[in-house]
């Protein structure tokens, strides 16, 4: 569609709401539209993850509790769970780690988080329509969230943060 409008001579903008370069089809739009020798402008903006962070007042990158931030999707070209993931790397307690389209496949998602070693009292918060008028911020635990998630049935666009560096903002959220 955006190579037939622009082809027909429109002015084409393709607003994306969320991470247009994060597990999105961006490469896909892009390499559509230079295919047809059309002309194209990224602008960046803010990443959810960042937004969402702020959203909660949180710094992703706690010192002394965070090391380094890991962004995953957890819903495949098929919807399933991608089956390549590196578990153990996933699961490492001085990450804060972000998951992208993780609402279906929570229950799973989780279990194989602990299973792979993750302690299954880690923070966390899903974020239902981050910085959208309104935004809901589910807290619990890594055992917790997908009962959590389940009950309060988020209408998306959704990210899960997992980490100790939610320890604040979950307790925060729990007052």
């Amino acid at each position: 569609k955006l190579v037939a409008l622009a082809g027909a001579g429109k002015l084409v903008v393709r607003l994306k709401g969320v991470d247009p370069a994060i597990f999105g089809r961006a490469s896909e739009e892009i390499e559509a539209l230079r295919t047809a020798g059309l002309d194209v402008e990224v602008i960046p903006g803010v990443t959810a993850a960042s937004a969402a962070a702020a959203s909660l007042r949180a710094s992703l990158t706690e010192r002394d509790l965070a090391r380094r931030v890991q962004f995953v999707t957890a819903h495949g070209r098929d919807g399933a769970m991608p089956e390549d993931i590196d578990w153990r790397a996933l699961a490492d307690p001085g990450a804060t780690t972000v998951v992208y389209m993780g609402v279906r496949t929570m229950p799973e998602l989780t279990k194989r988080l602990v299973d792979a070693g993750l302690d299954a009292r880690t923070p966390a918060v899903l974020i239902d329509r981050a910085t959208w008028p309104d935004e809901r911020k589910i807290s619990a635990t890594l055992e917790t969230i997908a009962d959590a998630a389940a009950k309060a049935r988020p209408a998306g666009p959704c990210l899960l943060i997992l980490g100790a560096a939610l320890a604040g903002p979950v307790a925060r959220l729990r007052a």
